[in-house]
């Protein structure tokens, strides 16, 4: 299995252990920052991919 498969897996099955992880941490950070912050890189990878999107190196 391909690492985009196994994030978008990850997603669907939002109950697992590592996807509750990484919510959390993702929480802290964000509570951490102002109100507004722009990205520099898109948090669901796998999506992005799949709509378009292509890392700059």
């Amino acid at each position: 299995m391909g690492a985009y498969k196994y994030v978008s897996e990850l997603w669907r099955k939002k109950q697992s252990d590592v996807m509750g992880f990484v919510q959390r941490i993702r929480c802290w950070e964000y509570r951490q920052q102002s109100s507004i912050v722009r990205l520099t890189r898109p948090t669901r990878p796998d999506k992005a991919r799949r709509l378009g999107y292509k890392a700059k190196q």
